[in-house]
Formats: C-alpha cells, structure tokens, sequence
C-alpha cells in the first residue's frame, strides 16, 4: 500500500531488469475487504482489484519476478536497509501458484 494507506502498489524486479516495476491501484474506501490480485504471465505482470485491471500497469515488459537477495514484504518496503511499513490493516490471504492465473480462477466469490 502507498503511504496514505489506501491505494494498492506492487513493487517488484523482474528477472530481465535491474530496476524495479510498479503496478499503482487506485483509492479504495478503508474499511472494507478488498481482492488483490498480481499476475506475471512471463512477459508483464498485471495488478487486479476485485477482478478489475487497474489503470496504472506498466507496460514494460517483465519476465518473471526476482528477489535480488532480500526478503519479500507485504504491507511495506524497504530502502537504504531499513522497513518501512505503511499498510496498518489485516491481510486474509496470500496464495502463490506456480502458473498465471486468469480473473475466472481468482477467489473473488
């Protein structure tokens, strides 16, 4: 999440990039469940909220995902060595398949 809590940010590096990718959400009310999906079909990666595409993904091609070393977070990010968590909520679940899924087979319902 960005730091005003309500927008949704996938930050990531893809394998074939040395910098990162960032998919931006758009405001979403607080207080309510909301699904939030990323999927990288080897070639971008797409975030979804409620089964949507969100405006700002990246057209820049992104073949697979990488860590770079460092641990994945959610719900904050890191710079210069330090965490710096800016989503103050609760997280249902967080479900990692080994293929892409299409927004049929998200859990939506």
């Amino acid at each position: 999440m960005t730091n005003n809590g309500r927008e949704a940010q996938f930050n990531h590096y893809p394998l074939n990039n040395t910098y990162p990718t960032t998919n931006w959400g758009h405001g979403m009310v607080e207080l309510k469940w909301w699904h939030v999906a990323v999927v990288n079909d080897g070639r971008y990666t797409r975030m979804y909220v409620e089964g949507a595409p969100v405006a700002d993904n990246p057209k820049r091609v992104s073949q697979g995902l990488t860590t770079l070393g460092l641990p994945w977070l959610v719900g904050g990010h890191e710079y210069a060595g330090a965490v710096d968590v800016v989503f103050h909520g609760n997280v249902g679940d967080i479900r990692i398949v080994n293929r892409p899924l299409s927004v049929d087979e998200f859990l939506t319902a």
